[in-house]
């Protein structure tokens, strides 16, 4: 009997133990992917299908994200892949997905491997691709509005507005040409703000002023630029 007593005891033991580790394993995941209480995904025979709250929000196809994750490895730098007016996908430079509420990025992130529902093709970017981002955020009472578009024959299409206080962003990207001859340019251009860096070193980057990028991006206050904002630059 204290032999059965003693199994018993050991057994307890060893369950205790193992569902503190599940438990500490689900805390750890929960502390570096905020949004995996908010996101969920399916893989499909094209892509990913992404839920929120159980809620279709966001399709992606392999072939949309395969030239943006291209670039965040090749430049070491993450990149747009898709969004909505609420959601956005990126590319990130550690090889893999990011999907966010645009409202706070940071507190829903939900960050996936971009191999997760099977290999991409990661090799150098295309000749001829194409990417479109909105973006809005109201810090109080107020309307915005933001469209971006890039259509099949190239063409692109965006639009900002807002009324308030807030930030309302909109870019297209295109170099796939209407006539079909060799791509020159983009019509549209786009800076990822990174770690260590302002508006001032951004505008001698890219050969503009501060005053500039301020009037573009609706920037009231010029120090104060945040880690990942989308910086439209001149075309």
């Amino acid at each position: 009997m204290n032999r059965i007593r003693a199994s018993f005891s050991h057994l307890s033991v060893i369950l205790i133990a193992a569902v503190f580790a599940l438990l500490s394993a689900h805390t750890v995941a929960a502390q570096t992917s905020p949004g995996a209480a908010f996101f969920s995904y399916e893989c499909r025979s094209y892509g990913f299908d992404f839920f929120l709250q159980g809620s279709f929000v966001l399709r992606v196809t392999f072939t949309e994200i395969s030239d943006p994750l291209a670039r965040a490895l090749a430049l070491n730098q993450n990149q747009p892949i898709k969004s909505t007016a609420e959601i956005g996908l990126w590319a990130l430079k550690s090889d893999e997905l990011q999907i966010h509420q645009n409202k706070d990025p940071d507190l829903t992130k939900y960050v996936i491997p971009a191999t997760a529902c099977g290999p991409l093709n990661t090799g150098a970017p295309s000749a001829a691709s194409s990417q479109s981002l909105a973006f809005v955020q109201l810090n109080g009472p107020g309307q915005a509005f933001a469209y971006a578009q890039v259509t099949a024959s190239g063409q692109t299409l965006a639009y900002a507005q807002v009324s308030g206080e807030g930030i309302a962003l909109a870019a297209a990207q295109s170099t796939v040409p209407a006539d079909g001859s060799t791509p020159t340019g983009t019509s549209a251009h786009v800076h990822i703000v990174q770690k260590g860096e302002n508006l001032f070193r951004i505008a001698l980057r890219y050969n503009t002023t501060v005053a500039v990028l301020s009037q573009l991006n609706n920037i009231s206050d010029p120090a104060r630029i945040y880690v990942g904002q989308t910086i439209i630059l001149p075309a």
